[in-house]
């Protein structure tokens, strides 16, 4: 019989008890300054013409996780264009934007992506 059976209901309960305070006192102790609303100031195009300062702001774990759920397409993979108009209402800062067509008339749609999913990604870990 593995040497585990051998243990009586009492002394798993104190194994469980032991377990569960050693966590809580981790947890306690592990403990970090909210990430909600902390937000990342970055340029495209720095230096030239088109050059544009966008402010993102972390929008707590429970809605990051829930966007990044929700814009997800059958393959497992972003969906872009859901994942933006998104990140528009709740990420974006700076500028404000209206909607995906201010990049009609603006470069860094591609940069801007990236670094929300960075903002989003890191903030989660």
């Amino acid at each position: 019989m593995p040497e585990e059976a051998k243990k009586t209901t009492k002394e798993v309960a104190n194994e469980v008890a032991g377990t569960r305070t050693a966590a809580r006192e981790q947890a306690a102790k592990n403990a970090i300054t909210s990430r909600f609303g902390k937000t990342k100031t970055f340029k495209i195009d720095e230096g030239t013409d088109h050059e544009q300062t966008f402010m993102l702001q972390f929008p707590g774990t429970v809605e990051a996780s829930n966007l990044l759920d929700s814009a997800q397409n059958p393959f497992g993979n972003l969906a872009r264009t859901f994942f933006m108009e998104q990140a528009i209402k709740k990420i974006i800062v700076a500028p404000k934007i209206k909607d995906l067509k201010f990049f009609d008339e603006h470069h860094g749609y591609s940069e801007v992506y990236d670094q929300v999913v960075s903002i989003l990604t890191d903030g989660l870990n």
